[in-house]
């Protein structure tokens, strides 16, 4: 049997069989478009949770949802100064059973606060990048904004500062770390020689305290080592 036969035949059993020959083609779209869905999901970087050195509200980084519509402006705690961040830094609000929308509300009041870090006032002239909860996780500043968190003017020049929020819920405390494990690895994607480094680096402060101290089996060692994986 010919080439030519054969196609003739192939085009015949085709035409004779529209059903299957459309269920064929039906087939074939719904593998294509799992492929394409699969390279979209596989090929993607974690940039895509990043633009212009703010998360994408809304999105989700291991579990815990993005919240980054309200940024926070210019004020007593917040300089607005421009920097170019090296490394990731580290902290534990120290804040027991508090969640990321108080100590966000918390930072709100201390900014607007003309008096804080004096003895007129009852907020700390303190700041930080982003907090992070088991459930959610909001940013005040944008990335490259300096915040006064290190406790030194160099690490405050040069440090993206995440506060963990600490919980006496075991579980809870596992997932607020997780979920600061995935949001550094997203930040260093979004630039490539972040490092990372612990407050207590800066100017020997015991933060973050839980994860110095292992409480719960958790300690900065595994903290590190999940965020090198």
């Amino acid at each position: 049997m010919s080439k030519r036969q054969l196609k003739s035949i192939d085009i015949d059993f085709f035409k004779k069989n529209k059903n299957i020959t459309f269920y064929l083609i039906m087939i074939v779209f719904l593998i294509c478009l799992l492929i394409s869905k699969l390279n979209l999901s596989y090929g993607s970087s974690s940039k895509s949770y990043v633009s212009d050195n703010v998360l994408i509200n809304g999105t989700k980084i291991g579990r815990a949802e993005v919240i980054s519509d309200k940024l926070l402006e210019k004020g007593s705690c917040i300089s607005a100064q421009v920097i170019k961040p090296t490394d990731v830094v580290i902290h534990q609000t120290a804040c027991i059973d508090v969640d990321a929308e108080q100590m966000y509300e918390s930072l709100k009041n201390a900014n607007s606060d003309l008096y804080a870090g004096t003895s007129y006032s009852k907020y700390r002239n303190a700041s930080w990048t982003i907090t992070v909860g088991y459930d959610k996780i909001i940013q005040n500043i944008p990335l490259n904004w300096q915040a006064y968190a290190q406790g030194t003017q160099e690490g405050n020049l040069t440090g993206i500062s995440i506060e963990i929020c600490m919980y006496t819920n075991a579980m809870k405390q596992q997932q607020a770390y997780l979920n600061a494990i995935e949001l550094y690895k997203v930040l260093k994607n979004y630039q490539n020689d972040l490092g990372l480094k612990k407050h207590q680096d800066y100017n020997g402060k015991q933060c973050p305290e839980w994860l110095l101290e292992g409480k719960y089996g958790m300690d900065w060692d595994w903290f590190k080592e999940k965020c090198m994986e």
